[in-house]
């Protein structure tokens, strides 16, 4: 008896601590308004400019430490397992909601990394206009964008980091035409997040490294507009079959098998909660695909997860600062001491072609129309193998990994081979 009593009251213990970092408002009941999630790059400069005053102040009152903080301490329970997009789902929505307490008219957006999939350098997303790109040499901080000279407090005192897996390059990530050909091969849930985690998920993360390449990454806002993508990607996979809406299968990290009514880590809130983006609480919708349909559900299961909760009563979760200090801009910064494998991969639709279209610039060695006929093609690179020691220790599955490197090879080598076909034609 006194061994639940024990564990009872670290429960309560650490769901106070975790309050006392950053607030954790209950999702509603019910959707006063619907709001649409859109890509970054599509937003009014108004409405950017409104999105990153909000998230500057979300991190001058060190709610970004506070994100990073309940993400890596949890991480084991909501990564390599079928916990992922469900919990990554409510995590976002958390998120959105301490933004929309800021400014009730801001809506998370998304970054839709597919676009230049094959070189992330040109993408708006890495610039100094939106949220920075590699970090400077020497010590890895970020020095531009909207988290320019950035400090964090967890897990210990830095600047916020990037460091690209190339050095000055993050190498490829995955077209859209790869994760659709995953979508259109997989029928089960658990099946779909493994391959997605282990591909186009994982990719990003290792690309952008230095912070974002560990599971204190939210501490970095483009986590949460990766992340977005991600759900994105789950909404649209839904969106193919309406059974999708409402179940789910797989295991969690100790291997019991999940269904809807399975608990999330931490949040104490039932998975079916939030298999519909539009139910309650949730209230949103892809600028991009269809309303998911009115899935009935009782009033969602609240209740504490209390081996999760447990693993927060960590000293360092309760010590972080209510004020997060921004590196000064006049000082330099401290130094800081088998089935898969046979996946149809035809011919795709026109929308699929049309994602690779706006990464297709310098499609030719030289640039003008009248040169096409006697131009040499250069082939896209594929995202290259992901580290075997990284993906073990962010649990993730390198035979999965394996699997995914060989699918996303393939499908770039057909586009290149189309590619190659398109510039045949046209000198003939």
């Amino acid at each position: 008896m006194l061994k639940y009593v024990c564990v009872a009251l670290a429960v309560i213990v650490s769901e106070v601590v975790a309050k006392s970092v950053f607030p954790m408002p209950r999702l509603s009941q019910s959707c006063s308004k619907m709001v649409v999630r859109r890509d970054i790059t599509t937003l009014s400069p108004d409405e950017q400019q409104r999105f990153f005053r909000v998230v500057r102040e979300m991190h001058r009152r060190g709610w970004m430490d506070g994100f990073g903080s309940m993400h890596d301490h949890i991480s084991h329970q909501v990564h390599g397992n079928d916990q992922f997009f469900a919990w990554h789902r409510r995590f976002l929505r958390h998120f959105e909601t301490l933004m929309q307490e800021i400014d009730p008219n801001v809506v998370l957006p998304y970054w839709n990394w597919g676009t230049f999939w094959q070189n992330p350098l040109a993408d708006p997303v890495l610039s100094s206009q939106f949220f920075g790109g590699n970090g400077r040499p020497g010590d890895n901080c970020v020095m531009e964008g909207t988290e320019a000279r950035w400090g964090r407090n967890y897990p210990t005192k830095n600047c916020l980091t990037r460091k690209f897996r190339y050095g000055t390059s993050t190498g490829s990530f995955w077209p859209m035409r790869a994760v659709r050909d995953v979508m259109k091969t997989t029928k089960t849930h658990a099946q779909f997040r493994s391959r997605i985690e282990n591909g186009a998920h994982g990719i990003v993360h290792l690309g952008l490294g230095g912070d974002f390449e560990t599971m204190w990454a939210p501490v970095d806002v483009l986590f949460f507009l990766h992340h977005a993508m991600i759900d994105k990607i789950w909404a649209e996979w839904q969106s193919q079959d309406p059974q999708r809406f409402q179940n789910v299968d797989g295991y969690d990290s100790v291997r019991q098998p999940i269904t809807a009514d399975s608990i999330m880590p931490f949040y104490g809130e039932d998975i079916g909660s939030t298999l519909v983006t539009n139910g309650p609480g949730y209230c949103y919708t892809y600028d991009d695909l269809p309303t998911p349909p009115a899935v009935p559900r009782n009033r969602p299961k609240i209740m504490m997860s209390m081996n999760v909760s447990a693993n927060l009563t960590d000293a360092s979760l309760g010590s972080l600062p209510q004020q997060q200090p921004a590196v000064a801009q006049s000082q330099e910064p401290e130094q800081m001491s088998a089935e898969d494998e046979q996946a149809d991969n035809g011919d795709q639709d026109n929308e699929e072609a049309g994602d690779e279209q706006p990464a297709a610039e310098g499609f030719f060695v030289k640039g003008h129309d009248s040169d096409r006929a006697n131009a040499k093609i250069m082939d896209f690179a594929p995202p290259q193998p992901m580290d075997q020691s990284w993906l073990k220790q962010s649990h993730y599955d390198p035979a999965e990994a394996a699997r995914m490197q060989k699918l996303v090879s393939n499908v770039v080598a057909e586009i290149n081979a189309e590619r190659r076909q398109g510039l045949s034609s046209i000198s003939k």
